[in-house]
């Protein structure tokens, strides 16, 4: 038996990745809690409340909250790796967006006081959708070729700041929504066509790079600041996640592909929990590079 199979390693539905993606890396998920119009849900990527569906609903004046995970689902989660007789490794989404590496901390010291014996791994990917997703791809590859679960948490707590993740929106309605931005500044952007470029920092949270006039300048400055902050290019795919706005993700993916000889492009799309805070338009490039600052 290698080491990977040893291991449950699991991330929440904050990771953006497809759930072929997920099955194929041999990655559980912890879902979210959502709220839409009052209803309470489960984001499981999409399977149940499609993305389009989701985006529709927005843009017809649905409103949607989000919440951490629940205690009792981290709970559940080590159990199942428990009752395994394998080791629970648990990637969340950035403490600097959502209290669930919190929570997941709790449930595991509380679940640690039941099954004293059981081994059980938090880390905080710092990190956010596209570039969450990418930390635990190259998690689950290094799983797969041997490493422990102890030594591939304490390498992505390592490496976890090297993921780059680059926003912008389609609306300040959204980020003015989940309180990121003044609804004062919101009201000035939107009558400017101002598209803000945000970034995840060091601390995991999301803020602001820069304000530029219109949708393609902003496009522009996405795939600047990647081919400005990308290392080793030649030997990865970028990620190009975007919130129902297909046609401005295939103009930045030749953008990119104009400024950064890669590997290849990875085409993917924001899911419920980051959609609900970024609105129909967002888009993230993320990729493996530089490390963050503030």
């Amino acid at each position: 038996m290698t080491l990977a199979h040893e291991t449950v390693l699991i991330t929440d539905s904050g990771c953006d990745l497809p759930p072929d993606v997920l099955e194929d890396a041999g990655v559980e998920l912890l879902f979210f809690p959502y709220t839409l119009n009052g209803e309470d849900h489960f984001d499981d990527l999409g399977q149940t409340l499609s993305y389009d569906a989701f985006y529709d609903a927005l843009r017809a004046g649905a409103r949607s909250t989000t919440a951490q995970a629940r205690p009792i689902d981290c709970e559940a989660m080590f159990q199942r790796a428990y009752d395994l007789g394998k080791t629970a490794l648990l990637v969340t989404i950035s403490s600097g967006l959502s209290a669930t590496y919190d929570v997941a901390l709790l449930a595991r010291e509380k679940f640690l006081e039941d099954k004293p014996d059981a081994k059980v791994f938090v880390v905080d990917s710092l990190s956010v959708s596209a570039g969450q997703g990418l930390l635990v791809l190259e998690m689950a590859r290094q799983l797969a070729v041997g490493a422990s679960a102890e030594a591939v948490a304490t390498w992505a707590e390592a490496n976890r700041q090297r993921v780059n993740h680059i926003f912008t929106v389609g609306s300040f309605e959204y980020l003015v929504r989940g309180g990121r931005v003044s609804p004062a500044v919101g009201a000035a952007g939107s009558m400017l066509d101002i598209k803000p470029v945000l970034h995840v920092n060091a601390e995991g949270r999301l803020v602001p790079l820069k304000k530029l006039r219109g949708r393609h300048r902003a496009l522009v400055a996405l795939a600047d600041i990647a081919a400005e902050r990308i290392e080793g290019p030649a030997a990865q795919a970028i990620v190009v996640d975007h919130a129902q706005c297909p046609e401005d993700a295939a103009a930045l993916r030749e953008m990119l592909a104009e400024r950064i000889d890669i590997r290849g492009m990875i085409e993917g799309r924001i899911g419920i929990i980051i959609g609900t805070h970024v609105g129909p338009g967002g888009l993230i490039v993320s990729f493996w590079g530089k490390p963050r600052s503030n």
